[in-house]
């Protein structure tokens, strides 16, 4: 099976889609369950994440689960007490499956668009801490943390700017850094760990590790 890779600890994976969505859906046991769905998806790519996150999935799982969503979008396992957080970005899917607590994953694939659309997300505190070396890595990091983190805390009318904020960080190519949200009442921070691909950014949540950093 073409998982990229695969983690333990938290337990996660990156699927690089290589198959049709027929060969991905042969890869599965229950068919008939996905069916339905993918009859209302109309292109191939989107059918192709669908179901690579599915397969991904059952490979870390070691077992077959059926993914349910909340009324807010949030999927999750009915049939498990693991949590679970999915992304897709260009030719990927990645899936990460926690314990415990809030859980988030962002894929995205690299590309110098982030340089573009940075006034949408960055606020002047964190464009401040983004030097000309690596910039388009280190803005690319910002990004995918505000999504683990707006996939985090399940809110709606979430403002990357205003409500969802990045500690400034030294880039590396892989790490850890601290993000904490504005939008609720408890404004709970959290450490995110990130990694540096040469297709793609991946940024997760680590288990357990919530509050303010020192």
């Amino acid at each position: 099976m073409p998982v990229l890779f695969k983690y333990t600890e938290p337990l996660l994976g990156v699927w690089k889609i290589e198959e049709s969505s027929e060969e991905l859906l042969s890869m599965l046991e229950l068919p008939s369950e996905y069916i339905p769905f993918l009859q209302q998806i109309k292109t191939e790519k989107r059918r192709q994440e669908w179901l690579a996150s599915r397969v991904l999935l059952k490979e870390l799982a070691g077992e077959e689960l059926l993914i349910a969503y909340h009324d807010d979008g949030a999927p999750y396992l009915p049939d498990s007490s693991l949590s679970l957080s999915i992304s897709h970005t260009n030719g990927y899917a990645a899936v990460l499956l926690q314990e415990q607590g809030a859980v988030g994953i962002d894929i995205e694939y690299r590309s110098d668009r982030v340089l573009k659309i940075r006034s949408r997300f960055m606020s002047p505190e964190e464009n401040a801490s983004v030097g000309p070396d690596y910039e388009t890595e280190h803005l690319l990091v910002h990004w995918c943390a505000k999504e683990a983190l707006f996939k985090m805390i399940r809110q709606q009318d979430v403002d990357f700017i205003e409500h969802l904020h990045v500690e400034p960080f030294t880039y590396t190519g892989s790490g850890e850094l601290w993000a904490f949200e504005t939008r609720t009442p408890e404004r709970k921070s959290y450490v995110l760990s990130y990694k540096v691909f040469p297709e793609f950014v991946l940024v997760y949540s680590i288990p357990s590790c919530f509050g303010n950093p020192e």
